[in-house]
């Protein structure tokens, strides 16, 4: 039999409305009231959990991230892993894309397979909604931290084998698309139910705009290793802001994107198009600030959602109740998973983010279990 609780006296986002002093009746894993719930009604062993004075908000759904914890998801165990993810639940972060940076053919292959062995195995995790590609079909002079001597032209052989090998949950696909055959790759990942993604590219503005025709849907950290806007010359950059129909990867830590950088965005690219993504690097929840490479070259964040989603309600000026779809309805509606995740509303998974008026995360629910306090 499902178990009952109800969550009680706390403002809730849902996120496209405000209920003030609402409550939310989950039954087993999903929402079964939202609202005024009448409380003389509940089954009489539901557990109570009241949260005055807090609010309550969508599960964060994140994705792109690598890693955590010390763990990078290319190298580590499947113990390893669920550590990794573990920490990223306790910021309040209840679904994701495990996202792998470019790495050999079989190194590729291999984790994917140990991610959809951990997705189907393990609880007490967020929920492995699909997962991330980051190359290796990107540009040599925009790799970042990328290891070069992977990165190579797409290979349509070789992406059905990790279609094959994921059974079919690779999400999201970054490619340049000035790499050869970027245009037909492009649109076998449409035909995949893969979004392409324009990111690490040194592409110039007309085709950049080209890709988008062909079907790209979405930017990868918008900005970061890409060409950027120059006055005769907009650039991947210029290209990926000004088409409205492009979702945007924002990582809004302060370091990868100037503060005005992140009001620029938000002024011209429509805010159902913006989504803020971690990038996490395995010092997630380890240590605050950027990470470098060897090199010296900035790569991935250490910046929780709720930490970047503070930092876009300070730099940009715009509400908190505007900007919380950017880690929640967002990227719900960019994975077509809107009908459960997202949003609060009956019927949908009870993934819920206890915050207090400062923003700060208080509390997790996923899947209806309360997520034990660090």
């Amino acid at each position: 039999m499902a178990e009952y609780k109800l969550l009680k006296n706390c403002d809730i986002f849902t996120p496209l409305k405000l209920i003030k002093n609402g409550s939310i009746l989950i039954k087993g894993e999903v929402i079964d009231r939202i609202g005024a719930v009448d409380e003389s009604r509940i089954p009489s062993q539901t557990r109570v959990f009241s949260f005055k004075d807090k609010i309550v908000v969508p599960g964060f759904i994140d994705i792109h991230l690598h890693g955590g914890g010390g763990i990078d998801f290319l190298d580590a165990s499947d113990d390893s892993i669920v550590k990794a993810l573990r920490i990223h639940l306790q910021n309040g972060t209840t679904a994701v894309l495990p996202s792998l940076m470019t790495a050999s053919h079989g190194q590729v292959l291999k984790v994917l397979e140990k991610l959809i062995g951990i997705k189907n195995s393990y609880e007490e995790i967020p929920e492995i909604i699909g997962i991330n590609l980051e190359g290796p079909y990107i540009s040599k002079e925009k790799s970042g931290a990328q290891r070069t001597r992977f990165i190579r032209k797409p290979s349509l052989a070789e992406m059905s084998e990790y279609i094959q090998a994921s059974k079919g949950h690779i999400k999201i696909m970054t490619v340049a698309p000035e790499a050869i055959g970027a245009g037909g790759f492009i649109r076998f990942l449409i035909e995949a139910g893969i979004i392409p993604s324009a990111g690490h590219t040194n592409a110039s503005y007309d085709q950049t705009i080209k890709a988008v025709k062909s079907g790209v849907k979405l930017a990868t950290h918008l900005f970061n290793a890409m060409r950027g806007i120059a006055h005769r010359e907009p650039g991947a950059a210029g290209a990926l802001l000004l088409s409205d129909d492009v979702y945007a990867e924002v990582v809004a830590d302060g370091i990868h994107l100037h503060p005005s950088i992140l009001d620029l965005i938000v002024r011209v690219k429509p805010i159902e198009k913006i989504i803020l993504v971690t990038d996490a690097t395995k010092f997630y929840g380890l240590r605050k600030g950027p990470s470098f490479t060897p090199q010296g070259r900035l790569y991935g964040s250490n910046t929780e959602l709720g930490v970047a989603l503070r930092n876009m309600v300070q730099f940009t000026g715009l509400p908190f109740p505007k900007l919380l779809r950017t880690v929640t309805l967002n990227p719900a509606k960019l994975l077509n998973v809107q009908k459960r995740k997202g949003s609060l509303k009956r019927g949908s998974d009870a993934d819920m983010v206890i915050l207090d008026k400062e923003l700060n995360v208080k509390g997790v629910f996923v899947k209806g279990k309360k997520v034990p306090a660090n």
